[in-house]
């Protein structure tokens, strides 16, 4: 009976030594939703820690948004996130850190400012020039406003070289015109933790 208790007890200190390597350090997830619809986003986790989540975070609007704060544990997250009324996005998710993510209404560009400068244009750069510059609203270190919607462009001017871009085409007057599907979205590119 000695040796069966023995046995237990050191296969439960054998899985905790086992448990203590891996890992488990717990961060806030917070989503701050000024979309208008619910969010969900499903988060899976590396084979380190095999964590997954699935986030809801109720619809709220710029006036008064719905703030959620999550606890999760630190990994690089495969994502989907569903918004605005079920625009499906995927890409990873880079949680080393507490994280504050914003979604901004639906249809809405994240633009933020134009600065409008004076400089020394030309060949000879002897002409005053106007010139405006937009830059985005970054937000807060750790923070990062996630916008994603599709839109149609129409355009005129084809370039049939590029032409299996283009999602149709339709004969209007005296000219083809061509529509496309296209995807704003924001963060973007390797440097956001929200990545698609």
């Amino acid at each position: 009976m000695k040796k069966v208790s023995l046995l237990v007890l050191l296969a439960i200190v054998a899985s905790t030594l086992l448990m203590a390597a891996i890992p488990t350090t717990v961060v806030r997830l917070t989503i701050i939703n000024k979309s208008g619809y619910d969010v969900y986003m499903k988060l899976e986790g590396s084979a380190v820690t095999e964590a997954f989540y699935y986030l809801t975070v109720p619809s709220g609007d710029r006036d008064v948004p719905t703030v959620k704060v999550f606890t999760v544990m630190s990994d690089l997250y495969k994502r989907t996130t569903w918004q605005c009324g079920g625009a499906k996005s995927s890409g990873t998710l880079i949680v080393d850190g507490n994280i504050r993510l914003t979604f901004t209404p639906c249809g809405e560009k994240a633009c933020g400012w134009t600065n409008i400068t004076t400089q020394l244009w030309g060949c000879r750069k002897d002409q005053l020039t106007v010139v405006a510059t937009a830059h985005r609203y970054a937000g807060e270190p750790r923070m990062e406003k996630v916008t994603y919607f599709k839109y149609l462009a129409v355009g005129k001017n084809i370039a049939w070289g590029n032409a299996y871009a283009y999602s149709g085409f339709w004969t209007f007057g005296c000219g083809t015109w061509y529509y496309n599907l296209r995807t704003y979205r924001l963060p973007y590119g390797c440097a956001w933790r929200y990545q698609y």
